[in-house]
């Protein structure tokens, strides 16, 4: 069968970028990828594209409306009823309350039910670009493909919330490892993935994601940097190590915390920073209860707090390194978005992280104190270090882009619709 391929019918199940215009702090990682192929995706001439909100739909107005302000033309599929938009509204004006966000996931589902038409036929591909797949949209007769990010809640249950681990098994379980394809961000990922489902490694593609050219790059205008260094509290003409992540236990960040401190008795490091971005994710307490109980770490560690785009570009190229010790990751966005920057990586050997840092950056062990602790004394003391894996971090950057995701993305469908 001939395809025309210059008007491909994609249906983009979207719900995770309409979660970052309802809560601004869910502008985080999986976010950003989202919106990053979805606005090129609607740029392409050989692409007609269909918004779905299926487990998100209170998100739907405001990702239409921010779209349409971009100068996209924007069709959905699925819309919502009157009566959906009228309970959203009410729950969305009321203050934060405990398990609100399960609360309209579970609203999301029962209000599928209605939905549950069939999706027009002249649709070539229905692409999940986080949630699981819908179970109402027939895998054989549509081709559906499903973005797997990392599957960590099965593999380390410890390192998740439930939510977290409940939402990975019912994507594992809603895949069709017969009839769906799947595109991991990373070789790692497709690995966990293929093992987890027994999922032919033929039905999946590794795409690696990029990072906004726009947003990461260096910066040589100082006074941008001490603007943002004035913003969040970091002081001026002072060396920082920076941390960027959701703050949780698989950030590794009390590990981190206690390599800082460690360094801080060296001589000429005692007037160092750390300097922590993100917002508060699950088990933080020990954490938190530890910089404020020790007068050290609590006189040289910056919390933050979540960081926007335009900041946190300037906060990159002002640290002295960056510092991502993780103990799992589907891709690392982060320590790719620091390479770009120019800014120095030190990066845990494990998971993903040697495929996009490579060697680029310093690899360490992360649970090995030494290790971490005698790669940012050799940072700070080595201006030649620095200097060469900023270069190399730049230049490895090079090779991960969002045009060539999306390009990728597009061949991944058309091999699939030429062997379905």
């Amino acid at each position: 069968m001939k395809h025309d391929w210059s008007n491909l019918k994609v249906a983009l199940e979207t719900s995770y970028i309409g979660h970052g215009f309802v809560d601004p702090e869910g502008k985080t990682g999986i976010y950003r990828v989202a919106m990053e192929l979805t606005k090129r995706m609607l740029a392409r001439s050989d692409l007609k594209l269909f918004f779905t909100f299926l487990f998100l739909p209170h998100s739907m107005t405001p990702t239409i409306e921010h779209f349409m302000r971009c100068g996209y033309q924007v069709d959905t599929l699925f819309k919502n009823r009157s009566y959906e938009d009228t309970i959203y509204d009410y729950l969305l004006k009321l203050p934060q309350f405990p398990h609100k966000y399960g609360v309209m996931l579970y609203l999301a589902t029962l209000f599928q039910w209605p939905k549950r038409k069939k999706l027009p036929r002249d649709i070539d591909i229905f692409h999940s670009l986080y949630h699981p797949l819908p179970s109402f949209i027939d895998s054989i007769k549509h081709l559906r493909f499903v973005t797997v990010h990392d599957i960590i809640g099965v593999l380390f249950p410890q390192y998740a919330t439930k939510f977290q681990t409940r939402r990975i098994k019912r994507l594992l379980k809603n895949i069709d490892i017969e009839n769906d394809w799947a595109i991991c961000v990373s070789q790692c990922t497709k690995d966990d993935l293929c093992e987890a489902t027994g999922m032919s490694e033929d039905r999946v593609f590794v795409i690696y994601l990029g990072a906004s050219k726009h947003a990461y790059h260096p910066i040589r205008d100082a006074d941008k940097i001490n603007d943002a260094r004035r913003r969040f509290g970091i002081p001026e003409h002072k060396d920082y190590f920076l941390s960027v992540a959701t703050i949780e236990p698989r950030k590794n960040l009390s590990f981190t915390l206690r390599c800082f401190k460690k360094i801080l008795h060296e001589p000429g490091l005692s007037d160092m920073y750390f300097v922590i971005v993100g917002k508060r994710g699950w088990k933080v307490e020990g954490l938190f209860s530890e910089i404020s109980s020790d007068p050290i770490l609590r006189q040289r560690v910056i919390l933050t707090g979540f960081v926007e785009d335009c900041y946190l570009a300037s906060i990159y190229n002002g640290a002295l390194a960056f510092l991502y010790p993780s103990l799992y990751e589907g891709f690392g966005l982060p320590a790719l978005e620091a390479m770009q920057c120019g800014t120095p990586v030190i990066t845990s050997n494990v998971s993903s992280l040697p495929e996009v840092v490579g060697d680029a950056g310093i690899m360490i062990d992360p649970r090995d104190e030494d290790g971490l602790c005698q790669a940012m004394i050799d940072i700070a003391r080595d201006s030649k270090l620095r200097r060469r894996l900023s270069i190399k971090g730049i230049e490895r950057a090079k090779l991960f882009s969002w045009d060539k995701c999306v390009d990728e993305t597009i061949n991944a469908y058309k091999f699939a619709l030429e062997n379905r």
